[in-house]
């Protein structure tokens, strides 16, 4: 792992350190992890305790706006609940390919990654990263996104998920 990814990573760590509350630290999150790995693209999804459907807290793509009834149900085919129904984070280095879900034109590459979000073994969300050139995600990406994850996972343990 080279210096500049540490680098980074720790500018990340600062500023969720000095973020001023939850809605802060999501968008310090969205906002620098794509750097660091060198994605377009990220999301969070946290899982409402009502529902169990996963609602976009944060993102930081431009052609979506701020809607915030943005949501991913449990019918709908989503790489978001290939992971939840397997349990499990998963690098997609070909969406079609892969998992036979149709690119969609906003994206330049088919690479996706989607980390799950656990505080315990209890699900609390979806980290989505897209758009990473120079050969897709890689498994030091997903430790990477892995270890945030974590850090957002007794966050939000913590966090009344119906204010947010």
């Amino acid at each position: 792992m080279n210096s500049s990814y540490l680098d980074m990573l720790h500018t990340l760590a600062q500023e969720l350190n000095t973020a001023s509350d939850v809605t802060a630290m999501l968008n310090t999150v969205i906002n620098h992890l794509p750097k660091v790995l060198g994605a377009k693209y990220c999301s969070l999804f946290v899982k409402n305790p009502s529902s169990g459907e996963l609602e976009m807290k944060a993102h930081n793509h431009t052609d979506i706006g701020v809607d915030p009834f943005i949501h991913v149900g449990s019918e709908q085919e989503s790489i978001m609940n290939l992971v939840l129904g397997r349990r499990a984070s998963l690098i997609i280095r070909d969406i079609e390919e892969e998992i036979g879900v149709q690119n969609k034109d906003k994206y330049t590459t088919k690479s996706f990654m989607c980390i799950m979000i656990k505080h315990a073994d209890e699900v609390q969300g979806v980290l989505n990263l897209a758009d990473k050139a120079d050969g897709g995600f890689t498994k030091e990406d997903m430790l990477i996104a892995s270890i945030i994850s974590e850090l957002l996972g007794a966050l939000l343990a913590r966090t009344d998920l119906n204010t947010l």
